[in-house]
C-alpha cells in the first residue's frame, strides 16, 4: 500500500503500534479481526492448515476470495467446515484414490454410539463434494521427484496407465524394487 494510505488508515494504525511494542502484543486472532482489510492487502495469499485458520482467523467473515484445499483427501470434513466459510469461492483438490485422513491418534470409546437416526460425515471433505456431485476435472499429470517408479505402479494398477509421467532424470531408477523374502511373514503391528 502507498504510505499516505498507511498513514491516513485506522488498521495501519493498529499494525504500527503493535510492530512497535516490545512486549504484551496483543493476540494474532484479535489483530487479524481489527485489520481484515490490511491483512488482504499485505498478504493476499495465505498457506494455513485448517486448525490454524479456525485457531488465527475471525469466523463470521469473507476475508478470501477463494479458499483452496490441496491433498483434500487427507482434510476430515470438520476441520475444512470453518475455513470454507471464510471464503467467497473454494476450491478442493485431491485425489479420491489415495488413503482416506488417518485416525489413528484420536481416541474413540464408544464408536457405534451414534443414534441411526444421525447421519454421520464422510471421511474427508473430496468425499462429501464427490458425494455431493460437484463438478470434478480430473488432472492426469504427475511429477514425482527424481524416481519415476515412486509412480509408475500407480499409474499402472489404479489409474489404467492415463497419468502422463515424467521420465526420471536418473538413469538407475531403483527407488522401488521387489525383493522376494522366501520365508517371509507379516507381522501386524510388529
Amino acid at each position: 500500500p502507498s504510505k499516505s494510505d498507511v498513514a491516513r488508515g485506522p488498521e495501519w494504525g493498529v499494525l504500527s503500534r503493535e510492530l512497535e511494542k516490545k512486549r504484551r502484543h496483543k493476540p494474532i486472532r484479535q489483530l487479524i479481526s481489527e485489520m481484515p482489510t490490511a491483512l488482504t492487502k499485505l498478504t493476499p495469499c495465505l498457506l494455513m492448515s485448517p486448525l490454524s485458520i479456525a485457531q488465527y482467523l475471525p469466523a463470521g467473515k469473507h476475508l478470501f476470495d477463494v479458499v483452496i484445499f490441496d491433498e483434500a483427501s487427507q482434510i476430515p470434513v470438520w476441520d475444512a467446515v470453518g475455513a470454507i466459510g471464510r471464503g467467497h469461492q473454494t476450491v478442493i483438490v485431491g485425489d479420491p484414490k489415495q488413503l482416506p485422513p488417518t485416525n489413528f491418534f484420536e481416541r474413540s470409546d464408544h464408536d457405534d454410539e451414534y443414534p441411526e437416526d444421525v447421519e454421520q460425515d464422510l471421511e474427508s471433505i473430496l468425499d462429501e463434494c464427490l458425494a455431493a456431485n460437484l463438478p470434478t476435472h480430473p488432472l492426469t499429470w504427475h511429477y514425482r521427484s527424481r524416481h519415476e517408479s515412486l509412480i509408475a505402479f500407480s499409474n499402472h494398477q489404479y489409474y489404467d496407465g492415463r497419468l502422463v509421467t515424467f521420465p526420471s532424470p536418473v538413469t538407475n531408477d531403483r527407488a522401488v524394487r521387489f525383493h522376494h523374502v522366501p520365508d517371509g511373514v507379516y507381522e501386524i503391528g510388529g
